[in-house]
């Protein structure tokens, strides 16, 4: 960081900021996507800030956390901030499904204190990060982004100018929907939960619970997440049902006792709500001086809603994309047009996979997910963990099937046909 940046940073905070602000990279919303989007495009040698429009990194917490082992060591996250899982189980109203893992492939995040990590690397690689700093609306110049309007601490609107905007401010697209590039989204997971301190919980063991009783066109979680605490939730898809999720959670123990000696004695110490894109992937995510990442791009898998470690791939790779911009010269949204090139080349597949399934699920009767959890009961725990994790090949589809045969002379045949003809 320069000690002109340094100097911009203190400035802001301070409440002494000039009107306009210059880097080469801003970058709004300070989650998983934006700040890894900084971080990358700081390392290319970019001037990047991050506009945050709370007051705290990590706060509050919008997510469960469930995510994956080896997708935490490839992106550097440190051991001690996730919770290793060794049985996952799968409830419906009258079948059950348990894997048990001898070496753990999923995990449960500190989302609070994975966040922030991310925000620390940031910071090391040069980015000007800055809290309580709400984006109100982009500056658009002849079709063109070129920065925003942001308020500071003391609710003063200010222009902060770059060649390249990310938009990483999550569910809200708090850019992207007002330059005309996306739209609002309309369909969604809702989704409340306890975090609780609860003695009396496996905290080796992670629970999916499906059915009308605990969480129809949706599922009930427990996420252990280590040192007696777990996550108890619930999510719904909107406009599919009209239930609220906060009611079936405030009754979970009621409309499923079987789990209820599990949470004895237990006590809320946080709650948190959140809402999840589940539309798909948005048509475009790249015009002229604008990108769009994470959950501002539905980049998250609509198959359980998921999005963490999608954020940080995408986000690394936003900002990848954005210094070479910055570099070349060139934030035209032919240039920026690469990094939609690259994300489908990568994840394109398995989202619209996921979504083709989440679309079928969501729908699914009480028998249907008998039948599901069934069927998911005779796969190995390795063929389980790829299709939770959403790690779709042909290998995967044809040994559901070895397993499952009957699936053929099922509706879910044109669906395992559709799935291989993806697959090649």
């Amino acid at each position: 960081m320069t000690a002109a940046e340094t100097s911009a940073g203190i400035e802001w905070a301070t409440g002494q900021a000039d009107a306009a602000r210059r880097f080469d990279v801003l970058v709004v919303g300070g989650g998983p996507a934006g700040l890894c989007a900084a971080e990358a495009a700081a390392t290319h040698g970019a001037r990047v800030a991050v506009l945050e429009r709370q007051k705290e990194i990590g706060y509050p917490v919008h997510t469960s956390g469930g995510s994956w082992i080896s997708d935490m060591r490839a992106l550097g996250i440190p051991p001690e901030l996730y919770h290793p899982i060794r049985r996952v189980t799968f409830l419906a109203p009258r079948r059950e499904a348990r894997f048990d893992y001898d070496e753990p492939v999923c995990c449960v995040l500190d989302v609070r204190g994975v966040y922030q990590h991310l925000a620390g690397r940031a910071v090391a690689a040069g980015v000007t990060l800055l809290p309580h700093a709400p984006v109100e609306r982009p500056l658009v110049e002849d079709g063109r982004v070129v920065g925003v309007v942001a308020k500071d601490q003391r609710n003063q609107a200010g222009e902060w100018r770059a060649p390249v905007v990310i938009d990483a401010s999550g569910f809200s697209r708090t850019l992207v929907t007002r330059t005309g590039l996306q739209t609002g989204f309309r369909r969604y997971g809702f989704g409340a939960e306890y975090d609780l301190y609860a003695p009396n919980y496996d905290q080796d063991s992670l629970y999916l619970i499906m059915g009308s009783q605990v969480a129809p066109s949706g599922y009930a979680w427990a996420f252990p997440r280590g040192k007696g605490r777990v996550r108890l939730g619930v999510g719904v898809i909107r406009p599919d049902v009209d239930a609220d999720a906060r009611e079936y959670l405030d009754a979970f123990t009621e409309r499923l006792p079987s789990l209820a000696p599990a949470f004895a004695g237990a006590g809320a110490v946080e709650y948190h709500t959140g809402l999840f894109p589940s539309e798909g992937v948005a048509p475009r995510f790249a015009s002229a001086g604008l990108l769009a990442t994470g959950d501002a791009a539905g980049h998250g898998s609509t198959l359980v809603g998921e999005g963490i470690r999608f954020a940080i791939y995408s986000g690394r790779m936003a900002g990848e994309v954005a210094a070479e911009a910055v570099r070349a010269g060139d934030a035209s949204a032919e240039f920026l047009a690469r990094y939609e090139r690259q994300w489908r080349a990568r994840f394109g597949r398995e989202m619209e996979l996921s979504y083709l399934i989440n679309q079928r699920i969501a729908a699914w009767s009480d028998a249907k997910w008998d039948a599901g959890v069934e069927m998911l009961a005779r796969l190995s725990p390795a063929q389980a963990a790829e299709l939770l994790r959403g790690d779709y090949s042909a290998g995967l589809f044809l040994g559901v099937l070895r397993r499952n045969p009957g699936l053929l002379r099922t509706g879910a045949r044109k669906f395992f046909d559709l799935a291989l003809s993806r697959l090649g």
